[in-house]
């Protein structure tokens, strides 16, 4: 791993981080509500049927309005559950009836004994949380590599059919993020203001 990339990184991360979680309750919901109304324009989301979610955390922007939607549209909704003893994802049904678990890192993810794994290959559409973006679609994540990992581990041809839509605030939109070989660019970027597509 390159020190150098690592530590611009890492600086990045908290600098942004600090000032997503500096922003006001009403800043939040209105990103969230701004978020929504885009993300229902997404021709990808209108035809995707199997999509994973995230519940936010941090500040980041928060998508459960578009989960309870998508629930009655109906479409098969899933949330991510880390492994205990990998930094790596795995995908379960949710159902809004369903309660959910806090993991280690206080994320709110579904019970695994209740509910269904899904293969992330069967999956259409990702929405991913996100620390920064560029203007080339390459995301900056918490910095764990869960998803890293999870995409990682699918062939090219697999990657190139699942959407991946990065959800964030436009200040988190920076020239240009540090990449590693395994890192995979995102479709998408849906802020408040815009829907960015690389």
């Amino acid at each position: 791993m390159n020190s150098a990339i690592t530590s611009k990184k890492n600086y990045l991360r908290k600098l942004l981080r600090h000032r997503r979680t500096s922003l006001l309750l009403q800043e939040q919901t209105y990103a969230a509500q701004a978020v929504y109304k885009k993300i229902m324009t997404l021709k990808p989301f209108q035809l995707s049927q199997n999509i994973a979610f995230y519940k936010a955390n941090n500040g980041e922007v928060s998508i459960d309005n578009v989960l309870t939607k998508a629930q009655t549209i109906p479409k098969n909704c899933y949330l991510p559950v880390l492994r205990s003893c990998q930094n790596y994802l795995d995908f379960y049904s949710y159902h809004l009836e369903n309660l959910l678990i806090k993991n280690r890192f206080g994320i709110e993810e579904p019970d695994t004994s209740r509910e269904t794994l899904i293969s992330i290959t069967n999956l259409d559409l990702i929405f991913l949380p996100l620390v920064a973006f560029d203007n080339r679609g390459n995301r900056l994540g918490r910095g764990l590599g869960y998803y890293d990992q999870a995409l990682g581990s699918l062939e090219d041809r697999t990657v190139k059919k699942l959407i991946l839509v990065g959800i964030a605030y436009n200040f988190q939109k920076i020239d240009t993020i540090p990449i590693e070989k395994w890192d995979i660019p995102l479709n998408f970027v849906i802020t408040e203001h815009t829907i960015y597509q690389f």
